[in-house]
């Protein structure tokens, strides 16, 4: 029996190996090192599996992983989450007293809070940081004011951004503050000789000069400011000097080269407005596209930022479910070995063992059935919460395409094809996601292929008149047995396809053929080769190409009608030769009679 006990007690005092600081400190570098480089996500998850490693009671490491949370949340626009990780490292500043640590959490947290409108909390913040770097000064004669500065500075940015849309006498109190706390950090950056700052506050003074309404004044620190910033290199600063200065040229292409979208977006428009007024209508037309290219990318960026964001997520609820079901499934083995000796002592206690094993078993399957429902959230965000903003914007831009001419009517149309095909995308993606969630159930039917080109054909028509692409059918009746929706799905990619790689005045058939239905193109087509590639039963199948008129291709169309084809026994063929199009036929099953 003491031999018995032994052996439980070496069981149970098996531990794995905890990571010494040193390589904890390692990891949070490294997750620094990702999110600088832009890969948050990867950043993230590095975070989260280093803080799986750091013990309860080391707090100061926690705070270490929290604060580049923080960072990686806040870039990705997550402020919920940023906020959260903020408090905590403050929670933890406050508990330690180091006030320069708490200066910095308190300035990280107020730029947190203005970036999502609430300017007072941050201005709480930021005035308690001020007072704290003030009372470092005083104590330690050895402490620089440059953290002072970078608070100071800071508080007049918010209080300008307070100081917009409130009545003229707050707003210019508000001003004034702003202005008397960034000539202080001028001041200060101006004894420590840090020129880089100095060009910053600067600019800073320039626009708030210039909000206040004193243009002179603003001139002067705007051109001392760009005189600084080139001496000591700093792009940034340059661009939104030449902002403020309204030299516009300069601006965009300075913006351009150091990779500014929204500066170069904001300075083609003053240019479009300039160059009208000078009668270069051509060069405003080129300026006015440029402009509405960046915007698009900035969309593209935004959309992709925000599918980082739902992956991050989504797979923080993954990795959260799946250590609690090792959790407990280690418990559960835990109990299981416990029970199996002491069945030795009684057999009794076998019925216990038994009754938390099913119980154990039944909780394993609450968390399977609950991470399922995670996914059909993320679907129901994928498939409601992104589209319908994307068709509202569509419905909008229709109707502004309607009552416009011009040059504001082609731009409006080239926004309103970039939405065609991003709905396309979300469209798309939603059929995978049905399918990958086993959630695609298929109806066959007796179907009129007839009826369905026709619907289809009459709801991709005017994407096809922006494009100057007419669609011709020949139609008779002719019925086959398949699903209408999935159907439907197949015909629409075929169709915005042949669009996308028409050339402008050309024409696209669609028609009926035995048991079946092709699209013919006379557009750019493609090698056999190139064909062989996109028919091959393979998972790497997914191939995209730009369109006559620089349209954005996914890849996924194609793998998704092939799939949805099949699914319904049926057979998709290809011909293509480049320079003289493409048909694609479709054959399905006949109906029983």
């Amino acid at each position: 029996m003491k031999r018995l006990f032994l052996v439980l007690l070496l069981l149970g005092a098996v531990r794995v190996s905890a990571q010494t600081s040193d390589e904890l400190l390692q990891l949070v570098d490294s997750a620094y090192s990702e999110a600088m480089a832009g890969h948050l996500p990867e950043a993230i998850r590095i975070n989260e599996d280093g803080l799986a490693l750091v013990p309860n009671d080391s707090i100061g490491l926690q705070c270490e992983f929290y604060s580049c949370l923080l960072f990686c949340y806040h870039r990705l626009g997550d402020y919920e989450q940023a906020l959260h990780y903020g408090e905590l490292c403050l929670s933890y500043d406050e508990a330690q007293g180091d006030k320069s640590n708490l200066s910095a959490s308190l300035g990280n947290l107020a730029g947190i809070y203005s970036s999502v409108g609430k300017h007072d909390v941050a201005i709480s913040y930021l005035n308690r940081a001020i007072r704290l770097e003030e009372e470092l000064m005083e104590e330690d004669p050895e402490h620089t004011g440059k953290s002072l500065a970078i608070r100071k500075a800071m508080l007049g940015e918010v209080l300008v951004a307070k100081s917009m849309g409130l009545p003229e006498t707050e707003r210019r109190e508000l001003l004034a503050q702003a202005l008397q706390l960034t000539k202080d950090a001028y001041k200060i950056d101006s004894e420590l000789g840090r020129q880089a700052q100095m060009g910053m506050r600067l600019s800073q003074l320039g626009n708030i000069y210039k909000q206040i309404g004193d243009d002179e004044q603003a001139r002067e620190f705007n051109e001392r400011a760009l005189q600084i910033a080139r001496e000591t290199g700093n792009p940034a600063t340059e661009v939104i000097t030449l902002m403020q200065l309204g030299r516009y040229e300069e601006t965009a292409q300075l913006a351009q080269a150091i990779g500014m979208k929204k500066q170069e977006m904001e300075a083609c428009r003053h240019l479009v407005d300039d160059y009208r007024n000078a009668g270069r209508f051509q060069d405003a037309l080129a300026m006015s596209e440029r402009a509405s290219a960046l915007s698009e990318a900035m969309l593209n960026e935004e959309t992709e930022r925000q599918l980082a964001l739902w992956q991050v997520r989504y797979d923080t609820q993954q990795k959260e479910q799946q250590l609690l079901l090792q959790e407990q499934t280690i418990q559960a083995q835990k109990t299981h070995t416990i029970w199996l000796v002491a069945l030795v002592i009684v057999f009794l206690l076998a019925l216990l063992l038994l009754a938390l094993y099913v119980g154990q078993l039944k909780r394993s399957k609450r968390m399977v059935e609950e991470t399922s429902q995670i996914k059909d959230r993320y679907y129901t965000i994928l498939s409601h919460d992104l589209r319908n903003p994307m068709v509202a914007q569509q419905q909008v831009l229709q109707m502004l395409c309607k009552t416009t001419t011009g040059e504001v009517n082609d731009s409006l149309k080239k926004l309103l094809a970039s939405n065609g095909s991003q709905l396309e995308l979300l469209g798309n993606l939603q059929e995978l996601a049905l399918l990958q969630l086993g959630k695609r159930k298929l109806m066959p039917m007796r179907l009129d292929l007839a009826g369905l080109i026709n619907d289809t054909v009459a709801n991709l028509k005017g994407i096809g008149e922006l494009k100057d692409v007419s669609i011709t059918t020949h139609v008779g009746r002719m019925l086959v047995s398949a699903d209408r929706e999935t159907m439907r799905v197949v015909l629409r990619n075929l169709l915005s396809n042949a669009i996308k790689f028409s050339h402008q005045g050309s024409t696209i058939e669609v028609g009926i053929v035995t048991n079946g239905f092709f699209v013919r193109d006379h557009g750019i087509g493609m090698s056999a080769e190139h064909v062989k590639k996109l028919l091959a039963p393979s998972s790497n199948r997914v191939l995209s190409a730009m369109g006559t008129s620089g349209e954005n291709g996914t890849g996924i169309g194609l793998p998704l009608c092939l799939e949805l084809v099949k699914m319904n026994n049926g057979h998709l063929t290809m011909e293509s030769a480049i320079n003289e199009g493409t048909t694609v036929t479709i054959t399905l099953p006949a109906p029983n009679s």
